[in-house]
Formats: structure tokens, C-alpha cells, sequence
């Protein structure tokens, strides 16, 4: 009961909000109670049944009139039908009669007709065929020799003549004057024929003979012009064909003097008792041990003996003469140095330039590399020995890099042993008197250190061992040049390295630390050493007078947990810096060898293919004359040809407009001649007419006038069909007015009683008099069905009937059902009838309700019946019967609600709906239901 009483009040709020959207609206509220609450429900207004009382006889009564004005109607559509069949099977009786007698009268008149039709035939074929004979014969035989057959012409022309003018005299006359024309046509044209051939033949033989003249004069031009054409091409051929003289330019390879290692140096006595051997003689045990301590053996290496003498035997080979020419291999063996033809730049009492140094790192790593190279070719064991616990033997080195990197590493060296006074003995190590900070290790390690964690981190799980050695000699000049201090630092490379290989079990630090195949770059600094370090004992340095130097090697690399793979690999990597020595071992290798571009000139012996090319311009010009010598013949020709065609064309149309001439006057001819035997017949179809019309006269007028009074009953009969439609539309419209006028009065009383009452549950609310009710003037009269005219559909042979109208309502009121219609159809064409069809597709109706607006007036929405036919011809009849039956229906009955209206809930939502309806002149009242 809660949830019913919860949804009922939320229906009529609902209801409520629907009434302040809607403009006009009707509220109807049905509510069941029980019995013990029935004293309550209101009484329905005795104006309200007779309104029902009234309008249901007012339907009634509309009903039946309008059924016998149906009936009416229909029986006068039959009337007008069996009048219109009767006069048209009369009117066609007469018509068939009429033709029938005429038939009759043609038959009896036939022998006549046909006697008189034959005696016109005969007279026209007697005065035509004559001349149609003659026509024919002449056209056939028109061709033939003229002379002849126009005398033949002629006395078959005279034998026809004559024929026909035993029948009549005119046609005769009309087929000479025929003959007469086609001859004068055919003398004409026989001139004008021949006139046009002795023109043609004339034209013809005149371009033949200017045709003749232009030829020979071109043919005579075009074989000058070949011949001056082919001489050229022969003078052009034997040019061609002489030898001629070309510049060039030839590559010549340029080999720069580079001095060669002395190996069999010839050397005082007090030099070999020591036991030094200065020629390499080779492996297998040749190479001496090289104790380059000895004073004579370091002054060897330096050119130079204690003496200042200098080798007697110096070979010219083995002495360069500048820079360019210091040898970049490293092969065993000594240069020697001569002052007079040292032609290098000068070294500054203070000592090299940075330059200058640059040079000698260039010069001091290609050696190293060259050692590395030879060594692995050409004394394997040494490198294997060297290299065989770090995965390389066996296996090439890859080249030493001085970059700016090393550089970097080797002038920070230079500069601890330069700060900690360390002297060309003593290497860069704590135990010669430096911090370890200071030292080359450190130096190293401080500069590699992010590129050995990088290598840590990349190759997690493997060992990355680093490789770092120094080597350490001295370099000195007896004469200031950078050649001098060259070919010191090579003399003494050579005994550091080779004379440190005495056999594979004894090998000197300073080549195996070089031979190491794990190192990868090499930085390599010049100290330039003070007076008191080239005064102590044992410092090697003979010549003071120049500024001498520590050459220190400083070796980096890092062994990839001995995998020669993997170390190759991180050694080609570009993490190592930019050369700082391309340019300077670029400049000397050019300098050794390069290639010179030398002018010069060569004889050509043309071949055939250059001859070919040389007088293809000629030949093309052979070519071309030639092919314009036929150009211009066959121009010639061309041009001949074409007047030719003019001429026979010309011929040709002269000839074809002597035919035409002459079949203009042929066609003249035959035209007049036909003309006037036309006439001939025309005249004799005019008396064979009058004779038939004569002997049968037509009975078309009569038939016409039967037709005409056929339709004059027709339109009889709808005129006053019309007329009575008319009437019944006039009675019913005056009855529906009756039943307006009454049942307007009846509305009125209703509504002024209640305007002011608004039934709000069991209670009956008096609203004050706010909205007026509306006078008199504003009731809408109820609109009936509108009187049907079943003749509209006459040709459709289909008649509707209209239902009872509905009555407009007060707001109290349920509306009466639509009731609807049963309908008898009658096909004409089928003469059947179909019954208690269920429904009337024609007759559209729509239940009115009434409202009251804004202003208190009530308007209604009249329902509506619309009769709709179509009009069709039927043949020859033109009215069709029908008839219908129309039969009234109960209305229907309203289905009943069982919603209960919870009272506290109700009351709330009605005050304020009766507040808004009051506002908007809207009344709103309940009817209730008994259970």
C-alpha cells in the first residue's frame, strides 16, 4: 500500500508539472476507494445527461438522413445508368442500320461504279501509253551512236505518234514537243563533250613538255653538285689520313734520394779490439751484442769518432742530405752524416723548435713501427718469445699513433724530469729521485684512467691488463741541424733496438718493450739536458756546444684479457686522439716519391675509324646532296603529277556538267510532259467521282447527328443528378445547425456552473471568480460529419458511408467512441457484392476535446469525415450503381484503473496544482470509481 501510495503521488505530480508545460490541457483523475468512503463521490449534473440525450438523438437523426439521401442519390446514379445504356444500344441500332443500307446501296451500284471506273482506266491508258513508249525507249537507247540511233528514234517516235493520235490528238502533240527537247539536249551535249576533250588533250601535252624542260635542267644541276661533293669528301679522306703531331702530357714517377743503412763499416783497430761489431750480418747468432755504453761505439752511432775523425770509408749511399731523404723503414744498419752537404734548416743555440720536435716524432714513430714490422717478417721467434704469454703470437701488431693525447703524456713527463733534475741515465721512476706522482706510470695512469673504466665496465668478467713501458735514450749534434740530430737519434734507435737482440733467450728490455703487441700509441718527449747532467761520467754526450737531449718513449696500451681479437679491436678504436704527425710523414714521403705531370708531343697515325670521324662532316654532305638531287626530281615529278590531276579533274567536271546539262533538259522534258498528262487524269477522277457520289450518297451526317443527341441525354441525366445532391446536402446541413444551436445552450449552462468548483480528492474546492466564463460568442458550435455524397464516387463503383459524429465534451466527460463503419461495395465491372468489411478506409474521423485556454475560452477539435472518390470512364456508360449500408457501432468501454491515492500525500501536490491551475484559468476536477 506504501510503494502504491508512493507512485500515485508521484503520477499526479506528474501531472501537475505536465499541466504548467502544456498551454491547454484536459485532466481527467479516476480514483478507487473502498465502499465506506462512497458517500462522497459526486453527482453527475442533469445538464450533462441531456447534453448526451441530445447528442445521441442529434446522431441518430443525421444518420438516417443521411442514409436516405444515399439511397436517393444511388437510385438516381441507376436511373441516369439504364437511360444512358437504353439511348446508346438505340443510337448504335440506327448507326448499324444506316451502314448497312449503305453497304447494300454500294453493292447494287457496283456493276455501274466498276463500268465507270474501267471507261476512265481505258480513256487514260489510251492517250499515256503512247508516250510512256516513247519516253522509255529513248532513255534506253540514249547512249548509243547518236546519228544512227536518232533516226531510229525518230521513226519509232513518228509510229507512236501516230498510234496515239488514233485515241487523241493531244497527246501527240505533248510527245513532239518532248522529242524535240531530248534531241536539242543531245546536240548539245555531244558539242560540249568534245570541246572539253580538245582541252584536256591541249593542257596535257603543253605540262608534258614544260614537265620535259625543268627535268633535264635539274638533272644536269644535280650531277654538278654530286661531283663537287664527292671531290671534297676525297681531298677531306686523304687530309685525314696523314700523320700528325698531338700534345700530351705523361705521368713521370719521381723517386726522391733516400739514404740507405751502411752494414760493413771499415773501422781503426783501437775500435775493433773492443770487440765492436758495427755491421748486422743477420740472425742466426750474426747479431753482435751491441754494448753502446763504449765511448767509440756510442760515437759510431753518433757519425762521429773522439777524434773528430770522420769514417774513411762513409759510404755516399748511406749519407743524406736532408730530412726528405732519412729512410722511414727501420732496416739494420748506420747512417752517416756529412756537414758540407747537410742542406736542413738550423736548430737555435736554445734548442729545438716545437715544430722541429714534431718532426722527430714523426721520424722517431715510423721507425719504431718499422722495427715492430721487420722484426715480426723477418725474426719471428724474437716476436713470438715476447708475445707469447699475451695472446699474440703469431699474430701482426697494429701501428704505434703519436696523437695529441701522447703528446700530452710525453711533454708532462718531459716536465717532471725537467722540475726533478733526472738526467739522459736515470729513467722517469720514483728510484732516480721523484715523487710517484710525478712519475710516467703515474702520468699514464692519470690520463687513461676513464678510458680504463670505461674498458672495465664494457668487458665485466674479463681481465683488462694494462700495458705501459718506458724507453729512454740520448740524442746529440756536432753541428746544429735537424739532419745532425736525426741521424743521431736513428744511429742510436738502431743500437737500442737491434743491438738488443742478441738471441731469443737474451733479449734487451728496450726491444722487448717495444715488441710488446699490447701496446697502441707511444708518447715520445725531448728533455733538453743541462750542463751539469752532460758533465757527469757516463752521460755519452761528446759535444757540449750544442744543446743535447733525454729522448724518452713512453708506451700505452691495454691487453684485453690476452684475446687478440678483442684487444685489436679496442686498439682500432677511435678513443686514442688526432695525429699530430701525418702532415710532417706526408710531406717526407711526397718528398721520396710522387708523380710529375710532364708536357710533351707524339705522332698520330690516324686509323680508320679516325679517318671515318674526321670526314664524316664530308660525307654527311654527300649524303646530303645526293638525297636533295632526288629531292628536287622527285619535287618535279610531284608537282608534274599534280597538274596532271588538275587537268583530268578539270576534264572530268567539264564532262559531268555537260551530263548534268543535258539531264536538266531531259528532266525538264519528262516534267512538262507529266504535268500535262496528269491533268489529263486529274480531270477524268473528277467525272468518276461525281458519278460515284452520285450512284451511292453518304450517310456520315446522319450518323453524326445520332451521336450528338446520344450525349445530350447523357448530360441530361447528371445535371439533375447534380441538382439532387445538392438538395440533400442543404437538408442535411440545416438539421446539423438545429442540433448546434441546442447543444451549444446545454454546453453553456454546464460550464457556468462548474467554472468556479475544483474537486481535489473527496473534497470540492470554490475557487474565487478569477476567470470569467467564456459568453456566448466564444462556444464553438459541434461540428457534425459532413453530409456524405456517395454519387461522387459514381465511377469508381465503390459508395462510403460516414459513422455517427462525436459530440465535444466538458472536462468531466469520457469522449464517445468512434463508431466504425460497415461498408457495401459494388463493383460495376463485376456486378458482386462484398458485405461486413470490417472497416472504411476511406472515412478518416478524429475524436474532438474540449479545453479551456488561458482566457477562460473554450475551444473544441471537431472530428472529421472525409468522403473521397475518383473519377474513371467506363467505357460507354457513364454512370456505375452503388450502394451502401451503414451500421452504427457501441461505443467502447473505458478500461478502469486501481490506483489508490495515499490522502496526506494527495492533498499536497493538489493545494499546489489547484494554486497553478487557478493562476492559468485551468479546471481541474476527480471522478470517482466504485469498487
Amino acid at each position: 500500500m506504501r510503494n502504491s501510495n508512493t507512485n500515485n503521488w508521484r503520477s499526479t505530480a506528474l501531472i501537475a508539472g505536465a499541466i504548467l508545460t502544456a498551454g491547454v490541457v484536459t485532466i481527467t483523475s479516476t480514483t478507487d476507494v473502498h465502499a465506506d468512503n462512497s458517500q462522497n463521490n459526486a453527482q453527475v449534473s442533469n445538464d450533462q445527461v441531456t447534453y448526451d440525450q441530445v447528442r445521441a438523438t442529434a446522431d441518430q437523426q443525421l444518420a438516417q438522413l443521411q442514409s436516405a439521401n444515399d439511397s436517393k442519390e444511388a437510385q438516381q446514379a441507376t436511373a441516369n445508368e439504364q437511360s444512358n445504356a437504353a439511348d446508346l444500344a438505340q443510337t448504335n441500332a440506327q448507326i448499324d442500320q444506316l451502314k448497312a443500307s449503305h453497304a447494300a446501296l454500294e453493292q447494287e451500284q457496283a456493276g455501274a461504279i466498276a463500268q465507270a471506273q474501267a471507261s476512265i482506266a481505258a480513256s487514260i491508258e489510251a492517250q499515256t501509253s503512247a508516250a510512256n513508249a516513247e519516253y522509255q525507249q529513248q532513255i534506253n537507247t540514249q547512249q548509243q551512236n547518236e546519228a544512227t540511233q536518232r533516226a531510229a528514234n525518230d521513226q519509232q517516235y513518228a509510229q507512236a505518234v501516230s498510234q496515239a493520235a488514233e485515241n487523241q490528238q493531244a497527246v501527240a502533240d505533248i510527245n513532239a514537243q518532248y522529242q524535240k527537247a531530248l534531241s536539242d539536249a543531245a546536240n548539245t551535249q555531244t558539242s560540249q563533250a568534245q570541246a572539253a576533250a580538245n582541252n584536256y588533250n591541249s593542257a596535257v601535252a603543253k605540262e608534258n613538255d614544260t614537265y620535259q624542260g625543268k627535268l633535264s635542267a635539274q638533272q644536269a644541276t644535280n650531277a654538278e653538285n654530286i661531283k663537287n661533293a664527292e671531290a671534297s669528301l676525297a681531298s677531306a679522306t686523304a687530309n685525314a689520313n696523314k700523320p700528325y703531331e698531338v700534345a700530351t702530357t705523361n705521368d713521370v714517377a719521381v723517386t726522391g734520394r733516400v739514404a740507405k743503412p751502411q752494414t760493413d763499416f771499415k773501422v781503426p783497430a783501437y775500435v775493433t779490439k773492443y770487440g765492436i761489431h758495427l755491421e748486422v750480418r743477420g740472425y742466426n747468432g750474426a747479431i753482435p751484442v751491441s754494448d753502446y755504453t763504449y765511448p767509440e761505439f756510442a760515437n759510431t752511432y753518433y757519425g762521429e769518432y773522439p777524434d773528430s775523425a770522420v769514417i774513411t770509408n762513409k759510404a755516399a749511399e748511406s749519407t743524406p742530405h736532408d730530412i726528405s731523404e732519412m729512410p722511414l723503414d727501420f732496416q739494420p744498419g748506420l747512417l752517416s752524416y756529412d756537414a758540407k752537404n747537410d742542406h736542413s734548416e738550423k736548430v737555435s743555440a736554445d734548442g729545438l723548435t716545437a715544430d722541429q720536435v714534431q718532426v722527430l716524432r714523426a721520424l722517431a714513430l715510423s721507425w719504431e713501427n718499422g722495427f715492430r714490422n721487420n722484426v715480426f717478417q723477418n725474426y719471428r721467434e724474437f716476436y713470438n718469445v715476447v708475445n707469447k704469454n699475451d695472446g699474440f703470437v703469431n699474430v701482426a701488431p697494429v701501428d704505434l699513433v703519436s696523437t695529441d693525447f701522447t703528446d700530452n703524456i710525453a711533454n708532462q713527463v718531459v716536465a717532471n724530469r725537467t722540475k726533478y733534475n733526472i738526467d739522459n741515465n736515470s729513467h722517469t721512476v720514483i728510484s732516480s729521485g721523484m715523487p710517484a706522482e710525478a712519475t710516467y706510470t703515474s702520468v699514464i695512469n692519470d690520463a687513461t684512467k676513464n678510458l680504463k673504466k670505461n674498458l672495465t665496465s664494457e668487458f665485466n668478467g674479463k681481465t683488462v691488463y694494462t700495458d705501459v713501458n718506458e724507453n729512454l735514450t740520448t740524442m746529440q749534434a756536432g753541428t746544429p741541424t735537424l739532419l745532425n740530430y736525426a741521424i743521431n737519434l736513428y744511429n742510436s734507435m738502431q743500437g737500442m733496438y737491434y743491438g738488443e737482440l742478441v738471441n731469443p733467450t737474451h733479449i734487451g728490455g728496450h726491444a722487448v718493450n717495444l715488441l710488446c703487441a699490447g701496446v697502441r700509441t707511444v708518447g715520445i718527449g725531448f728533455q733538453k739536458l743541462t750542463d751539469e747532467m752532460t758533465a757527469k761520467n757516463g752521460s755519452g754526450v761528446s759535444d757540449r756546444k750544442n744543446p743535447s737531449y733525454a729522448v724518452t718513449f713512453d708506451h700505452v696500451g691495454f691487453n684485453i684479457d690476452h684475446d687478440a681479437n678483442l684487444t685489436k679491436e679496442v686498439q682500432k678504436r677511435n678513443v686514442w686522439g688526432t695525429s699530430t704527425v701525418d702532415a710532417q710523414l706526408n710531406t717526407i714521403k711526397t718528398a721520396q716519391y710522387h708523380v710529375n705531370k710532364v708536357p710533351g708531343t707524339k705522332t698520330v697515325t690516324p686509323t680508320a675509324t679516325d679517318v671515318q670521324k674526321a670526314t664524316a662532316s664530308e660525307q654527311q654532305k654527300l649524303a646530303d646532296v645526293k638525297a636533295q638531287a632526288q629531292q628536287s626530281l622527285d619535287a618535279l615529278a610531284s608537282a608534274h603529277q599534280s597538274s596532271l590531276n588538275k587537268l583530268a579533274q578539270q576534264y572530268k567536271d567539264a564532262k559531268a556538267q555537260v551530263k548534268a546539262n543535258y539531264d536538266v533538259a531531259v528532266t525538264k522534258a519528262a516534267s512538262v510532259r507529266d504535268a500535262k498528262i496528269a491533268n489529263i487524269k486529274k480531270a477524268e477522277n473528277v467525272k468518276l467521282d461525281a458519278k460515284i457520289n452520285e450512284l451511292v450518297p453518304s450517310v456520315d451526317p446522319q450518323i453524326k447527328q445520332l451521336q450528338d443527341q446520344h450525349q445530350a441525354v447523357i448530360a441530361h441525366g447528371d445535371a439533375v443528378l447534380v441538382e439532387l445532391k445538392a438538395e440533400n446536402k442543404a437538408a442535411y446541413n440545416k438539421l446539423a445547425e438545429q442540433f448546434n444551436v441546442q447543444l451549444a445552450a446545454i454546453q453553456r449552462r454546464e460550464n457556468a456552473k462548474r467554472a468556479n468548483e475544483v474537486r481535489l480528492a473527496n473534497n470540492t474546492v470554490v475557487l474565487p471568480s478569477a476567470v470569467k466564463v467564456a459568453n456566448d460568442g466564444n462556444i464553438d458550435t459541434v461540428a457534425f460529419s459532413t453530409a456524405s455524397n456517395s454519387l461522387q464516387a459514381e465511377t469508381t463503383g465503390r459508395v462510403q458511408t460516414v459513422s455517427a459524429p462525436s459530440i465535444v465534451k466538458t472536462a468531466t466527460q469520457t469522449p464517445i467512441a468512434v463508431a466504425p463503419v460497415v461498408t457495401t461495395v459494388n463493383h460495376a465491372a463485376e456486378n458482386t457484392v462484398k458485405s461486413n468489411e470490417s472497416s472504411a478506409p476511406v472515412v478518416t474521423q478524429t475524436t474532438a476535446v474540449a479545453a479551456t485556454t488561458n482566457n477562460g475560452t473554450q475551444t473544441s477539435v471537431a472530428s472529421t469525415a472525409d468522403n473521397k472518390a475518383t473519377k474513371a470512364d467506363n467505357s460507354e456508360k457513364s454512370v456505375v450503381k452503388a450502394g451502401t449500408v451503414a451500421k452504427k457501432q457501441t461505443p467502447a468501454k473505458k478500461s478502469e484503473s486501481s490506483q489508490k491515492v495515499d490522502q496526506s500525500s494527495m492533498s499536497i501536490v493538489a493545494l499546489a496544482a489547484t494554486a497553478l491551475l487557478g493562476t492559468l484559468g485551468i479546471t481541474y476536477s476527480s471522478k470517482k470509481r466504485h469498487n
